[in-house]
């Protein structure tokens, strides 16, 4: 058996440690570049001082920018009442010849995908990330406070010829957005790490998309709150069921069908009742042990929702595992039935539809896979009864392991674990 090594190993219980503690302003790149190259030089690593220094950059300047306290929490205040300034912290550490990276900023929110055009002049530090490291991820704090950005970095060594080796389950292999990374505290790492995948490669790999209300994740106490805060404040005595049944579309559309006037003031509503009653959710039991067997499997994982990305976020940082896309409406396309969410995923992965699965549990998401071109999984766990004709229907999130050939169904669970 290959020796298994993790990026916690490396963070948690390294060799060496420093760390530089910045003020959250536009001189933190240059003070954490400066930092990485004293340090890997003391080291003795000047053959990763480029990539880590590239890393550290990257994550420092998202600090920086996207990582300060949200307006919604209250920020600490000193002795006299003047609010604390914000901080970035930097630590470095080495175990084996493998450097690790570790960005702490005050922000909880993980960081968010968004689509890089071909003349943007941002958007692509994750993918920089994405491409230099050998495996990156992100975590809350434990007191909720902000999060931490981890990576590592070590020797790429020649690999022989031979089956290609599996993809650890932490790296992603987005090829035109950022990475969507989640916090991976269980997710194990596995060495030696492959080759950087080929575009050609990549168009072949199996893709999983997945919904992500009633699929992914337990949110029908959530909706049903909100769709209580909308019949108290609009006077509709509609129940929570007949809206219900149109999950899935985007929320004007089940508007119009359930013919509701005033749309935009009703969804004010209820999306602030929503955010109010977002602790009520919770992942459905066995859900994130399945999507790191996937990872591990070397499939590539990607989220369709018709749910705003900043409703979603919080959601997908509660499953531990890092999307490769998350496809939310406010861009471009049509939302489902409409294929075009799914497709749009596709080209973020540079994958082709007979690549890809999309797990649903709508007739609506059944109707986008289908007009996609995609594989089709009803979830039975799920909010809405299959279509006709019947898809192919997991009866459980394990059951999507050996329904998608990834386990076999003799195969047995080693140490109560799914990998």
């Amino acid at each position: 058996m290959m020796p298994i090594w993790s990026l916690e190993s490396v963070i948690e219980s390294p060799e060496n440690r420093v760390s530089l503690t910045m003020v959250s302003d536009d001189m933190a790149a240059r003070a954490a570049r400066a930092f990485t190259r004293e340090t890997l030089s003391a080291w003795g690593l000047e053959d990763l001082m480029d990539r880590t220094v590239l890393i550290v950059s990257e994550l420092t300047t998202n600090a920086e920018r996207h990582g300060r306290t949200p307006v919604d929490i209250e920020r600490p205040a000193d002795a006299n009442g003047r609010m604390v300034v914000e901080h970035i912290t930097l630590t470095l550490t080495v175990q084996s010849g493998i450097v690790g990276i570790e960005v702490e900023d005050n922000s909880p929110l993980p960081p968010i995908p968004r689509a890089s055009g071909p003349d943007s002049l941002d958007g692509r530090g994750l993918l920089l990330v994405t491409a230099e490291a050998d495996a990156w991820t992100a975590c809350l704090n434990d007191d909720g406070s902000g999060k931490q950005v981890l990576a590592v970095v070590r020797r790429r060594e020649s690999v022989p010829c031979g089956p290609t080796p599996k993809a650890h389950p932490l790296q992603s292999h987005s090829l035109a957005m950022e990475a969507f990374a989640m916090p991976a505290q269980h997710a194990p790492v596995a060495a030696p790490l492959p080759p950087r995948k080929k575009m050609e490669d990549a168009v072949t790999q199996h893709v999983l998309l997945l919904d992500l209300d009633g699929v992914l994740v337990d949110t029908r106490p959530v909706m049903q709150e909100a769709w209580r805060a909308v019949q108290q404040s609009h006077g509709i005595d509609l129940p929570f069921e007949m809206y219900e049944q149109h999950l899935g579309r985007p929320f004007n559309d089940i508007m119009e069908r359930l013919e509701l006037a005033d749309a935009d003031r009703i969804h004010q509503t209820y999306v602030e009742a929503s955010k109010a009653a977002a602790p009520l959710a919770r992942s459905f039991e066995g859900m994130e042990e399945v999507l790191h067997a996937f990872v591990a499997a070397d499939w590539r994982l990607g989220v369709v929702t018709s749910k705003p990305l900043d409703r979603a976020a919080p959601l997908l940082a509660q499953l531990g595992c890092p999307f490769a896309t998350v496809r939310a409406p406010g861009g471009p396309g049509r939302g489902k039935p409409a294929p075009d969410p799914l497709l749009l995923a596709l080209v973020d992965l540079a994958a082709d539809p007979a690549s890809a699965t999309y797990v649903g549990d709508m007739e609506v998401d059944d109707e986008a896979a289908c007009r996609a071109g995609v594989s089709y999984v009803h979830a039975a766990w799920g909010y809405g009864a299959p279509g006709t004709p019947e898809p192919r229907i997991a009866q459980s999130p394990m059951d999507l392991l050996r329904l998608l050939n990834v386990i076999e169904e003799s195969e047995p669970l080693i140490d109560g674990s799914l990998l």
